[in-house]
């Protein structure tokens, strides 16, 4: 009896010792996926529905824009001017893994990227000096499908977001390059973002509803309140803004069948023009103003094909479309 029950002993010694090695093996996983973006597809997933952009843009503090893309596997790349308004240097490829990404110039010239992985997890990271070498990634809390960014007239980032119930929000840096407010909830409900900073440094919010409706509000006055939802004509599946020189916004969409639009402010900061259509097809949209004032509009089409085209002349015609190389998420 006594060696029975010394083997039973045993026996419910070594299931407690490996169980024991089980949870601290799961605690280890659980706060390696904590801090990695890639990790997130690991993890179990919330549904995110519509997903938001997988291109964005951004200038850097010598004039060149640099180009944020995620591909259909989550990974993250970028490329770069490689003069102001200049050819394009080779995709490089970031660790980690995104879904929807956004990219805004900090006050002091360092670009800053945002993204939002799989699970709706939100990060960034920072060139830690101007079109210098870049931070590891950052984590930021709550949960995103999509995101946007725009820098308000006193040089503070302020971010933009829509979740996967449509629910919108927005967070700002407390001084410019700094850390960050908790989320901020505007009423309504999105499923794309995105935005740009009038000629007075009134930060403007675009988005995209459910149904593709189209909506917009921006700051009553610099750095401040806002004003209500207004709705713009038309529908789209991506949008996206930027500047041109004489400070009028102009603003970027595809719809659900591929067609690209895009209308502008008729003067900076008022009213806006009707849709006009480009040729082509795409997906998904980013936008940015080179260094002369020239905006330039990228794209993915339906196969994952990475489009650009630009402005001839500041605030003029527009060229032909040119392919880059590589694919990302359409």
């Amino acid at each position: 009896m006594r060696k029975r029950s010394g083997r039973r002993y045993r026996r419910i010694r070594q299931a407690l010792r490996t169980l024991r090695a089980s949870l601290v093996a799961s605690a280890v996983v659980a706060a390696l996926l904590a801090v990695m973006p890639g990790a997130a597809t690991a993890a179990p997933q919330r549904s995110l529905g519509v997903l938001g952009s997988s291109i964005a843009a951004a200038g850097n503090a010598d004039g060149r824009l640099e180009l944020f893309g995620t591909d259909s596997g989550g990974g993250v790349w970028h490329r770069w001017q490689t003069s102001p308004g200049g050819s394009w240097s080779n995709w490089d490829k970031f660790d980690g893994s995104l879904a929807s990404v956004a990219a805004e110039t900090n006050a002091d010239g360092r670009v800053e990227l945002f993204g939002v992985d799989i699970g709706g997890g939100v990060w960034h990271r920072w060139q830690t000096t101007p079109g210098g070498a870049w931070s590891s990634w950052e984590g930021l809390d709550g949960g995103l499908a999509s995101i946007a960014a725009a820098r308000n007239k006193d040089g503070r980032l302020e971010l933009f977001g829509a979740d996967s119930t449509g629910g919108v929000w927005h967070r700002w840096q407390t001084y410019a390059g700094g850390g960050w407010t908790g989320w901020n909830r505007f009423d309504g409900g999105l499923t794309q973002v995105a935005a740009d900073t009038n000629a007075d440094g009134r930060v403007e919010l675009f988005g995209v509803d459910g149904g593709g409706g189209v909506w917009h509000r921006w700051q009553t006055y610099a750095g401040g309140g806002w004003s209500g939802w207004e709705r713009l004509d038309g529908g789209l599946a991506s949008i996206a803004a930027a500047r041109n020189r004489d400070g009028r916004l102009e603003l970027f969409g595809a719809d659900s069948t591929g067609g690209v639009w895009h209308r502008w402010q008729s003067y900076a900061g008022g009213g806006w023009t009707g849709w006009n259509r480009f040729d082509g097809g795409l997906t998904q949209v980013a936008a940015d103003t080179n260094a002369d004032g020239r905006v330039e509009l990228f794209g993915v089409d339906s196969t994952g094909g990475v489009w650009h085209r630009w402005q001839t002349t500041p605030g003029g015609a527009w060229s032909d479309w040119a392919k880059f190389d590589g694919a990302l998420r359409s």
